[in-house]
């Protein structure tokens, strides 16, 4: 599956370009592409986390956001998301529901990979009936729903094992916005 798995080659400011390559050989030679990212929470505002399945090239065994993945080439962002909610959660959303938080720029690079993206971060409230915490595949491995206290305190002591990305800002931004949509809740 991932061998013909083609994305499209972004330059370094999230500009497109109209060109493609295969996903081995963007992350290889260190290229810009996408992804979207959606962090699923609950009206109490619990947020959903998954753990990365141990077969992952990238970060494997590691708990981080609800849903990600990458943005084939000619694909929505909207029907990228859509289709990795569904692989990694088994949740058909309802993407009227969706709000967008922004795009994050994130280089990271780990043994032979540089994988340079703009992350499309989306935010959805869902009620805890929809959310199979025993759900799980290929690519996750696990999935748990935890506090923003406690997603408070896992950032500010980098766990190991939890939450891949080094942008403060990202995790920030994603925090303040679900506390700002659960307190509307009460």
């Amino acid at each position: 599956m991932f061998e013909k798995e083609y994305l499209e080659i972004y330059d370094s400011y999230g500009n497109r370009t109209g060109k493609k390559a295969l996903k081995s050989i963007i992350h290889k030679r260190g290229l810009y592409h996408t992804t979207i990212h959606l962090w699923i929470y609950t009206k109490k505002g619990d947020v959903l986390i998954q753990k990365r399945s141990l077969n992952k090239i990238l970060n494997p065994g590691v708990w981080d956001v609800s849903v990600a993945g990458h943005i084939h080439f000619n694909e929505s962002y909207i029907d990228a998301l859509v289709r990795e909610t569904l692989e990694e959660t088994g949740i058909a959303i309802n993407i009227t529901k969706l709000s967008k938080l922004g795009v994050y720029k994130s280089s990271t690079k780990s043994g032979e990979i540089t994988d340079n993206e703009f992350h499309h971060t989306y935010i959805i409230q869902l009620g805890k009936k929809y959310i199979d915490l025993n759900f799980k595949n290929q690519e996750v491995d696990e999935l748990k729903l935890i506090s923003l206290n406690e997603m408070k305190s896992l950032l500010k002591n980098s766990k190991k094992n939890f939450f891949i990305g080094i942008n403060k800002k990202y995790y920030k931004d994603v925090i303040e916005e679900i506390t700002r949509k659960t307190i509307k809740n009460y």
